[in-house]
């Protein structure tokens, strides 16, 4: 089966009937609950909708790792005219990045997974990411500390997002990371030659609407994720005020509570206060 951006590639380079092309958009609601096609501009040969669901099934998609005989590479394009390479090895080995008409579609392959891994390993290094949509090599994005990105899964339109920290090529760095609904903090991820992405919006919001679910708040300022107070019955606490006296307070969300919470001056129990109160007169040799 196919991605939705190898199926805008794909859409993207070829021409349909005025009826296909709306069986192609009912089928595209119908699985991907939408999904923004539109008519090739530029395209580069005519499609049927029933070579359409024939390439769906069991054809090539722009991205898939292939082998070509003793050599491999990644598809640019295919269309029922044919299939176009964007990059490939030769016969020693080197990543050659230049289109290839394939002159033989038939003997193509998918590639098995150990060299797979090899040839996204190349390209990675080269400095280079492939997008679908776009059936182009583009130059690895790296974000900067504490700024948002995504990694995509292998054959597939999921992709984690995260507040990106640091890589050591084989892994990434997140201070949260999150993937479905698996939420990490402060993890390294294994890249798989996978490179980053910036975040959208969307992406953002998705991140920290399941750290806040999983009580995470995001302190800016300190740039780390600290763990939401539990509030008490009624939202009760008790805190050390200034001439060391326990003082209680209603927690109703704003700033100074959380900033309590952080200096670890926020108390639930009374009796927890009072002795808490008692060690600190102690050490300050006012008791």
């Amino acid at each position: 089966m196919k991605t939705l951006n190898q199926i805008y590639r794909y859409t993207s380079d070829c021409r349909f009937p005025d009826e296909d092309w709306h069986k192609v958009l009912l089928y595209c609601r119908k699985r991907f609950k939408g999904g923004k096609i539109h008519k090739a501009l530029y395209p580069k040969a005519d499609s049927t909708y029933r070579q359409f669901r024939k390439w769906i099934e069991s054809g090539l998609g722009a991205g898939d790792y292939i082998s070509y005989g003793n050599t491999m590479g990644i598809v640019g394009s295919s269309t029922p005219s044919g299939v176009t390479l964007a990059a490939y090895c030769d016969y020693e080995g080197n990543l050659i990045v230049n289109e290839m008409e394939v002159l033989e579609p038939e003997r193509l392959q998918h590639l098995e997974e150990p060299r797979v891994t090899e040839l996204k390993r190349l390209i990675f290094e080269k400095g280079l990411d492939f997008s679908v949509r776009t059936s182009k090599f583009d130059k690895i994005y790296t974000p900067q500390k504490y700024f948002y990105a995504t990694i995509q899964k292998p054959n597939s339109d999921e992709v984690g997002v995260g507040m990106y920290l640091e890589s050591d090529n084989s892994k990434y760095h997140f201070l949260a990371y999150l993937y479905k609904d698996e939420l990490q903090m402060d993890c390294w991820i294994d890249s798989n030659y996978t490179p980053l992405k910036p975040a959208s919006e969307a992406d953002i919001k998705r991140l920290h609407s399941a750290t806040s679910k999983a009580g995470w708040s995001y302190n800016e300022r300190g740039h780390k994720f600290i763990k939401i107070p539990q509030k008490g019955k009624d939202n009760v606490y008790w805190y050390l005020n200034d001439r060391f006296e326990l003082v209680m307070d209603r927690d109703n969300g704003a700033k100074k509570h959380l900033e309590r919470w952080e200096a670890g001056n926020y108390i639930l129990d009374y009796t927890e206060g009072l002795l808490f109160m008692k060690d600190v007169k102690a050490m300050r040799g006012k008791a």
